[in-house]
């Protein structure tokens, strides 16, 4: 018979040979040398530098008109107009030769660029719109882009009826540009209209405009007050629309056409809850909603939802519900007249985690979100917060004394994010960051003795993801997450509540330890039971490579470290414990539904070699 650390060897050398069987499959023709003739004016080396065709690797067709394009391109860009670029391959067994033949033709230069009939900008003005200067390689494309940077500008600033006409004109390699510009009119906005409003006030409109009654002409706050009206929620459709108001065009009224949503609304929904250091781990959410959009037609809100929240248990094969939540919200979408909505919520949670304790948690809070334009996000919660802990037996009872059992909970929760992922669900570039903390006053009530104690604490999470392509496979993925948290005491007995305490272990932390069970526990005396009862530091590494296997089936290849101490004094480096793993994702909308198994490379005697996981969206 097998023992568990064989058998979960032997599963872990399946995945890897399932994953490295799909490359071998795809890998049939191999690249040969890549040849180039008649490069004059850059060398071989130069030009294998740029293309995405490698020696070596694996042959594909579609990068070979890539590459045509990039080889093409890189001469436009070195003043090459007539360049040409033709490829072929020699297939030679099981490996193929690529061939490039370029026809460079002649190389232009910038003359002069010149400018007529711009009155309110100078030709010098004209010119920084340009990055090609004279005597530089002609680009037509740095022309277009200078052409439409001036373009813009006349938009945005009351002239939407500029004419600009450019005229090349070629002596030997020399290409002379004259911009000729016919200004016209400038436009004045003399009204602004609200049409299509049927219960929605005009107010509402009103404050969404970045461009405002008796202003110029400006393209770009035009194009921001649509964007603002559709961010309301409140709109199938938002136009504008602009109307002149005699032969002169130089008044003109814009007109906001606007198609209303129905005010009342019910939603179901299924998506996936992600909380990696609370209790509940990774689940399968779904949402029930119902409410009303538009109070009084103030675009002020209020609605409800109920979300039960469902996670697998490999070891007893079946799902479970850690996690019912119901909650009442009233959004204010303008909090000290700026476009930050406040939303007033109260909720109750019914946390019954896999491997933690149970208990009841009623909120009530007050949340503020405002989104910059460069990628950062604030946003900030005053909360009450009261945590009852259930004792279903004897080490509930024991977690309970720990914890003082009932919990009054008073906080300030400001943090701030940077997303630049470019995309939620299965991110290939960017990175996250996000600093998190929480100010917190706390009233412990114990159930025992009914004794009372008041404490306090400040919770700091830090974490940076990072998503790039793998520079050895252009395909695959290599996303890195390192992540902080610790909980300062701020009185030598504070009991940090159950609920504020960090846990690791899971399909969203450290692959290779049950939900919730990497950190501190309490064993049952014939060690059957166990339960997680958190700490006040957390220490959390993932590296993954995601790699692209056939349709929408991605595998993965992943090695997690971290854990949680009882307190800060306790740290010991030797403490981190690492995992390695496979996994496969099948892409969906709702997100990757993944499939791993960890490893654990230094498990304890009691502790099984490895485990299962399953879950929707990445790990991070």
């Amino acid at each position: 018979m097998l023992t568990g650390a064989t058998a979960s060897k032997k599963l872990l050398l399946t995945f890897l040979c399932l994953i490295l069987g799909f490359q071998t499959l795809r890998a049939e023709l191999k690249v040969g040398k890549i040849i180039f003739e008649g490069n004059q004016s850059y060398k071989s080396s130069e030009l294998k530098e740029i293309l995405k065709t490698r020696e070596k690797k694996e042959f594909d067709n579609k990068l070979l008109r890539l590459d045509k394009i990039i080889l093409t391109n890189f001469y436009l860009t070195r003043g090459f107009l007539n360049v040409w670029v033709e490829g072929e391959i020699n297939r030679q067994g099981e490996k193929a030769d690529v061939r490039y033949t370029i026809s460079e033709g002649q190389r232009f230069h910038l003359q002069d660029l010149k400018f007529i009939g711009a009155e309110i900008l100078s030709a010098e003005q004209l010119q920084g719109f340009f990055k090609i200067k004279t005597g530089d390689f002609f680009q037509q494309s740095q022309i277009e882009e200078g052409l439409n940077n001036i373009e813009n500008f006349y938009f945005n600033n009351g002239k939407p009826y500029v004419e600009i006409n450019p005229d090349q004109t070629i002596e030997d390699s020399l290409i002379r540009v004259v911009v000729n510009i016919i200004e016209n009119e400038t436009v004045y906005i003399n009204a602004i209209e609200n049409r299509g409003l049927r219960e929605v006030k005009d107010f509402i409109v009103g404050r969404e405009m970045s461009i405002q009654k008796g202003e110029v002409y400006s393209r770009q706050k035009i194009e921001k007050s649509q964007k603002n009206i559709y961010s309301t929620g409140l709109f199938e459709f938002v136009g504008m629309e602009l109307k002149t108001l005699d032969t002169s065009r130089a008044q003109a009224v814009l007109a906001v056409r606007v198609v209303e949503k129905k005010s009342k609304w019910v939603g179901v929904r299924f998506g996936v809850g992600y909380e990696q250091e609370i209790v509940y781990g990774g689940t399968f959410d779904f949402t029930l909603e119902f409410g009303h959009r538009n109070l009084l037609g103030t675009a002020r809100s209020i609605y409800i939802s109920l979300i039960p929240s469902f996670s697998y248990d490999f070891n007893q094969r079946s799902f479970y519900n850690p996690k019912n939540q119901f909650s009442i919200n009233y959004v204010e979408p303008w909090i000290g007249y700026t476009r930050t909505p406040g939303i007033f919520r109260f909720s109750f949670i019914q946390a019954r985690p896999l491997n933690a304790s149970n208990y009841d948690y009623y909120t009530t809070a007050f949340i503020i979100q405002h989104e910059f334009q460069n990628y950062w996000k604030v946003s900030g919660v005053l909360a009450y917060n009261r945590v009852q802990l259930l004792e279903g037996d004897s080490l509930d009872a024991v977690i309970s004394g720990l914890s003082q059992g009932q919990d009054i909970i008073y906080s300030i929760n400001p943090k701030l994010v940077r997303d630049r992922r470019d995309n939620y669900l299965n991110p290939q570039a960017g990175s996250v960051t996000d600093f998190d903390v929480k100010f917190a006053f706390v009233r412990n009530r114990n159930n025992l003795t009914g004794e009372i104690s008041k404490n306090r604490f400040i919770k700091l999470v830090v974490e940076w993801d990072r998503y790039q392509k793998y520079r050895f496979f252009g395909k695959w993925i290599l996303a890195s997450r390192v992540k902080i948290g610790n909980i300062f005491a701020l009185d030598d007995k504070t009991q940090i509540p159950i609920s504020e305490r960090f846990y690791l272990g899971g399909a969203s932390t450290v692959r290779g330890y049950p939900e919730q069970l990497l950190g501190p526990v309490l064993f049952e005396t014939d060690g059957s039971t166990a339960r997680a009862v958190g700490g006040k530091l957390m220490v959390l590494a993932n590296i993954e490579f995601r790699i692209p296997l056939i349709w929408l089936l991605w595998g993965e290849v992943f090695a997690d470290a971290g854990n949680v101490w009882s307190n800060t004094s306790n740290f010991n480096f030797g403490d981190i414990k690492p995992t390695t793993g496979l996994g496969l994702a099948f892409l969906t909308p709702l997100g990757p539904i993944r499939f791993d198994y960890g490893f654990k490379l230094r498990p304890e005697d009691f502790e099984s070699a490895g485990e299962f996981h399953i879950s929707i969206a990445f790990a991070f």
